[in-house]
């Protein structure tokens, strides 16, 4: 780097054997250049505005410096006077900054000012926050995070903001410690889920962590933090923060990856409300819909499967009923993707996952310190979003832009609706086959998973299914090929592998092992090399599903289950219950899962396979109902894998199953929808208890119809149609009970 001289101080050349100049320099710089910083500075550099001034020795010949004294004395003279009149004797670092208080200079010990603390898990015994002095990074103070058990903890300050403007938010970090696997020390934009960066090792240096923001449309104001974790990713340790900014920007720079910091955008259809009206938590909407599926449950079970005129339509009456019945299911999730109240966290999430992708492609996804727990799979669908969404042009938080993320997901559930049908008209007729495709499309456990929170549940379900459905027809190849993509899309695939495996041992399928094992790898590898060729490869790949595997150490994540009865949610897996922790009793009803999963399907007609539906179901309901670690939304699989063991089976009883599966999941993800976005998590209340109780009735419950079914072969049809001579025989019997009315010993005519 050339510095551009403007003045010369020349030492008696008497007194030294080479002749010498000092020169005042000064340089337009990057003050968050570290490399840069830390060279000034060592050479007794000032900065102002962003320029550096200072004093550099440089030999010279004798004969040069009359020269260059007369060449730059005019210019020393410019410069010295802005330093001394122009210039405000002020750190970089607080210049156009927005904040207040960044290095935590300012107030008490335990109440910096304009500070404030928050914690996830509150308590002297969950983490610690306060100011010290024995580690900086300037001045004398800097503030210190301890979590003592893993949690989220943060120093929050909110700023003013102007609506669709971009922010450069930066600060310098030093972590002492970390365990876990949750997100590290970060710089938080409060409400967002993820996107920005973290760090969980400093190598015990202080380290300057950076990114661009960009506020919603209407937005007037964001939270910055110093946070230690994230949402849903807590974690245990210690770090240092110090030297915050917020700086605002005319533009964002160029291939900056720029993230969202609207964590509270309305849906241009809400009307008047404003972003920060507080969510009330009321279970009234959520029953009222919960008792009117079970209406339309009851309706379609006891009357239009028993109606011989609805059943015995001709087939092609159901096609055009069918592109209605989808068109409507259509229509009404596009309705609430854009005016229900989603989880906006895991919305930001994935919309910066995206826009990630775009602007550093695949190869820089998972670089070290950012947080992202999904593996490749749904990172293509996000990138090809987020490319539409820049050809289209929808602002961040718009209605449009949610709507468009959690598309993948409502255009899984009419595919989903329509596997149902297809796969299910030939076995049971195309009566009852539209019924059960409705039963699928407009149930409020699957509308809320994906139009309202908008998760991808839906669209890694199409995977698995096609999985199941493989083993089940003994397209074992093709089984495993898919169920490699559904791995590729959600590690929750995992669970179910024991439904494949029991599959190829049965039919003794070793050649089809082989094959679909070697596709089914080569294929996950083909998709997941580009995110890990230069980023660890196999053991990157490996590194990072046991990061996600092993995230959320807790006995529930907000499923209502075992453990929800036991002790309050999100409660620490080294925590006992009976005398052992709850990271044994997850480990051992696992193993359960297993064993029971085994004992259907070894226990009395091996090779059929038509079973493998109620062996996946086994495992989910097994897994979610008393293992740890649990998600609210980790039920859905049950809720079509319940329907397609009807359709095998043509049991009834599993249709009172799939309504009882469908009310507790709903319930589930409502009510912790509506606390998330009241930043609460639910608590042991009336709901929690009595869906935690209906859960393990369910499954006690399913596992007995299991015995029924494909141990004693009881089987229990629905009731077949009512004909028109039954018919008339029960209008005669209805008849036959009406007696005229008696009034006073005589018979009264007036009717």
């Amino acid at each position: 780097m050339e510095w551009n001289i403007v003045d010369e101080r020349v030492c008696d050349p008497d007194k030294v054997n080479i002749p010498y100049i000092y020169m005042l320099f000064y340089e337009k710089i990057n003050p968050n250049d570290f490399l840069a910083t830390v060279k000034y500075t060592n050479s007794g550099a000032v900065f102002q505005k962003g320029y550096a001034f200072g004093w550099t020795k440089m030999n010279i010949g004798r004969g040069e410096v009359g020269t260059m004294i007369k060449s730059t004395r005019a210019a020393v003279m410019t410069v010295l006077m802005l330093l001394l009149f122009v210039l405000p004797v002020t750190s970089i670092y607080a210049e156009g900054n927005l904040l207040q208080n960044p290095g935590f200079e300012e107030g008490g010990d335990d109440a910096p000012s304009n500070w404030t603390k928050d914690m996830w898990i509150s308590g002297d015994n969950s983490g610690l926050l306060s100011i010290q002095s024995e580690e900086v990074h300037s001045g004398s103070k800097a503030a210190v995070i301890e979590n003592i058990e893993p949690n989220h903890s943060k120093w929050v300050q909110t700023i003013e903001a102007t609506p669709n403007s971009y922010y450069k938010i930066s600060g310098w970090i030093k972590v002492v410690s970390t365990a876990g696997e949750g997100m590290g020390a970060n710089i938080l934009a409060v409400g967002v889920g993820g996107g920005y960066p973290s760090v969980t090792d400093t190598a015990g240096e202080w380290q300057y962590l950076e990114y661009i923001g960009q506020t919603g449309p209407e937005q007037k104001s964001f939270g910055i933090g110093a946070s230690l974790g994230g949402y849903s990713s807590l974690i245990q340790g210690k770090a240092y923060f110090d030297d915050f900014a917020v700086e605002k920007l005319d533009a964002a720079p160029e291939g900056a990856n720029v993230i969202s910091l609207d964590s509270s955008a309305v849906s241009p259809d809400a009307g008047d409300k404003k972003a920060d009206t507080p969510h009330k938590v009321s279970p009234t909407k959520m029953l009222l819909i919960s008792a009117l599926f079970s209406v339309f449950f009851a309706v379609l079970y006891t009357k239009a499967f028993r109606s011989e005129k609805l059943m015995k339509q001709p087939e092609n009456i159901y096609s055009k009923w069918l592109s209605i019945a989808i068109g409507i299911a259509f229509i009404l999730r596009v309705w609430i993707g854009l005016t229900a109240q989603g989880y906006q966290n895991d919305m930001n999430t994935f919309i910066s996952w995206g826009q990630r992708m775009v602007d550093l492609g695949p190869g820089k996804f998972y670089e070290e310190g950012y947080f992202a727990d999904y593996p490749p799979g749904y990172l293509y669908i996000l990138y090809v979003l987020s490319a539409i969404r820049g050809v289209l042009g929808f602002t961040q938080g718009s209605g449009g832009e949610n709507l468009l993320f959690k598309l993948p997901a409502i255009l899984s559930d009419l595919v989903l609706g329509y596997f149902i049908y297809q796969m299910s008209r030939k076995k049971l007729g195309t009566g009852i086959a539209f019924g059960l495709m409705l039963l699928f499309l407009f149930n409020p456990a699957v509308l809320i998973n994906s139009a309202a929170w908008g998760q991808a549940d839906s669209f890694f379900l199409i995977f698995l299914l096609l999985s199941i459905h493989g083993a089940a027809n003994k397209k074992f190849v093709r089984s495993a090929i898919l169920f490699a993509l559904a791995t590729l899309i959600k590690p929750q695939a995992l669970i179910f592998t024991p439904v494949l495996l029991f599959a190829f041992y049965h039919h003794r399928a070793w050649k089809q092992l082989g094959f679909g094992a070697l596709y089914g790898l080569g294929i996950f590898g083909l998709l997941a090399a580009p995110f890990f060729w230069n980023n660890g490869g196999l053991v990157g790949i490996i590194d990072l599903y046991k990061s996600t595997l092993s995230s959320y150490p807790y006995s529930s994540v907000n499923a209502f289950n075992l453990y929800a009865l036991t002790d309050p949610m999100w409660s620490s897996l080294d925590l006992t219950w009976l005398g052992i922790p709850y990271r044994v009793w997850g480990f051992i009803f696992i193993l359960v899962a297993v064993a029971v999963a085994a004992f259907y399907s070894f226990k009395k007609d091996r090779l059929d396979l038509t079973k493998s539906y109620f062996i996946g179901m086994v495992l989910i309901v097994v897994v979610f109902v008393l293992g740890t670690k649990m998600h609210e939304r980790y039920m859905f699989p049950a809720l079509i894998l319940c329907l397609f063991t009807y359709i095998e089976s043509r049991d009834r009883r599993f249709l009172s199953l799939f309504l009882g599966f469908s009310l507790t999941q709903y319930i589930n993800v409502a009510y912790t929808l509506s606390h998330l976005n009241a930043d609460v998590s639910p608590g042991a209340d009336g709901i929690v208890l009595v869906t935690a109780i209906a859960n393990l009735a369910l499954l006690l419950y399913m596992l007995n119809i299991g015995y029924d079914v494909y141990v004693r072969k009881g089987i229990k049809p629905l009731p077949a149609p009512i004909t028109p001579e039954e018919q008339y025989e029960e209008d005669l019997r209805v008849v036959g009970q009406i007696k005229p009315h008696q009034k006073g010993g005589r018979f009264n005519d007036e009717v």
